[in-house]
């Protein structure tokens, strides 16, 4: 014969059985409460619900409940990225400086005497040099062309190429002689042989403008024809007979 659990015999029940669960009362659901059919119509109300339980939790942990209205804490002045306008800055200052050395160099270049570069590509035009006269005026070597230009700054023994070069110099042809100082005036000229233009170069202009090599015991001779071209440049002249044929050629 089999044997019944539970029942209504009012005898309880074998070991390992439980008492049926109490009943639970519920609350009522209210009245108007509807549920949809698409889950997805109740997202909202999952994301307030959610919202409000990340606030609860934060509250309880003492930060505030939204980060991202956190305040941005103060970096150290170590961390801090640099500003860019201070290098700007100082590298345009720098960049500035550099360009007005260079243009110093240049400007004080044209003034000052320079060593010469041997090497340098020869001058093809007369620059554009003013010196000064025996009585004080200024003389631009460019406005007498064609004219023969003899360097004496050192030279201690040239009054007689002088003279000679300016009784061999063909009509027409100025004959300009450079000294730190204008020199003296060559004696034993002819009457009819006009006088050399003396004129004084303090700073070496005339060598520094056509890169010649610096001033010897002898004198440096450039030729420039009528159109302020440098036709020849003897370096070392101690005697006209080194020049005479080219000086010819000046003639107009």
């Amino acid at each position: 014969m089999g044997t019944h659990h539970g029942g209504d015999s009012g005898n309880p029940p074998p070991d390992g059985d439980h008492p049926p669960d109490e009943p639970i009362d519920l609350p009522e659901l209210p009245p108007d409460l509807k549920i949809p059919d698409d889950p997805s119509e109740l997202a909202a109300e999952a994301e307030q619900v959610r919202r409000e339980l990340a606030e609860k939790r934060a509250a309880e942990a003492g930060h505030p409940s939204f980060s991202f209205f956190r305040p941005r804490s103060k970096e150290p002045d170590a961390e801090r990225e640099p500003s860019v306008g201070g290098p700007l800055l100082i590298m345009s200052v720098a960049v500035l400086i550099t360009l007005i050395s260079l243009f110093a160099m240049a400007w004080s270049g044209s003034n000052r005497p320079t060593g010469t570069d041997p090497e340098a590509e020869p001058v093809e035009t007369l620059p554009r040099v003013t010196l000064t006269a025996a009585d004080g005026r200024p003389v631009s070597l460019g406005a007498r062309a064609p004219v023969a230009i003899l360097l004496i700054e050192e030279c201690t023994d040239c009054a007689g190429l002088v003279a000679a070069t300016a009784a061999a110099a063909p009509a027409g042809v100025t004959v300009a002689v450079v000294g730190h100082s204008p020199p003296a005036a060559p004696p034993g000229l002819a009457p009819d042989v006009p006088a050399p233009l003396r004129l004084g170069d303090p700073y070496q202009l005339v060598r520094a403008s056509l890169a010649l090599e610096a001033p010897t015991n002898a004198a440096t001779v450039v030729l420039v024809d009528a159109d302020q071209r440098v036709t020849h440049t003897f370096a070392t002249v101690t005697a006209i007979g080194q020049f005479q044929a080219e000086l010819n050629d000046l003639a107009p």
